[in-house]
């Protein structure tokens, strides 16, 4: 069993921009997820190196994606594991104004090959589903090797069909807000079809404007898969 964490971090601060950067790295340590996705993560000056940060109060290794040049450093999403990272790749994704990346790795778990993706789509509508059709065909490339892909989607109804079960779903769990001001959800984790999904949540702290999303995923033998992206 692994478990798996999805979390925009709103650069550390909170929904009133307070400094929460220590409070998330203890809450993360509790939780112990295996794999953690993160979002709005600043590797700067100005803003502090997060990531860095993160991945040494976990003692986790680190990859991380920058999207955007900011101060000193860069802005996008990071990659925390408590396995070894392999094959770590950063693929620009097509944006219309805001720069996007898909962070790319994986692990090495029950001798199988796991791959792991994490990103933030853009706010804008047609972007978004541009990003969405290239990694739909990104997927179904892999479709015969385990994946999970987490982010944020900045929508309410991200899915890839045939290809990624959405894990709220596979739970049969209905809406549950990520973005409690707004009642909205728009963090996913998605896993291919050699994963079974035994738990799902949010998690109730208020550390940053996104609530965290959890799942603890069992591992199948891999089965053919057909793809429609």
């Amino acid at each position: 069993m692994l478990r798996f964490i999805s979390y925009n971090i709103h650069s550390g601060r909170d929904l009133f921009w307070r400094k929460r950067l220590q409070e998330m790295g203890r809450s993360l340590k509790e939780w112990q997820a295996d794999i953690i996705g993160l979002q709005e993560v600043h590797q700067n000056s100005k803003y502090g190196y997060q990531a860095s940060y993160l991945a040494e109060t976990l003692q986790y290794e680190l990859a991380f994606a920058p999207s955007i040049p900011f101060a000193d450093g860069h802005y996008g999403n990071a990659l925390l594991s408590r396995f070894p990272l392999h094959k770590v790749s950063i693929l620009p994704l097509p944006s219309r104004k805001e720069k996007r990346t898909l962070l790319q790795a994986s692990i090495s778990y029950q001798h199988l090959p796991v791959h792991i993706w994490v990103t933030h789509c853009s706010l804008n509508q047609a972007s978004r589903w541009e990003q969405l059709r290239l990694i739909s065909e990104l997927a179904c490339k892999r479709s015969e090797e385990p994946l999970v892909l987490m982010g944020d989607f900045n929508m309410t109804n991200a899915i890839f069909p045939h290809l990624l079960a959405d894990c709220a779903h596979a739970r049969q769990l209905g809406h549950i807000p990520t973005i409690p001001s707004f009642r909205r959800r728009i963090d996913y984790i998605f896993a291919s079809s050699q994963w079974r999904v035994h738990h799902y949540e949010t998690l109730p702290v208020k550390w940053s404007d996104h609530l965290p999303v959890l799942t603890d995923l069992e591992l199948l033998p891999p089965t053919p898969q057909e793809c429609n992206p």
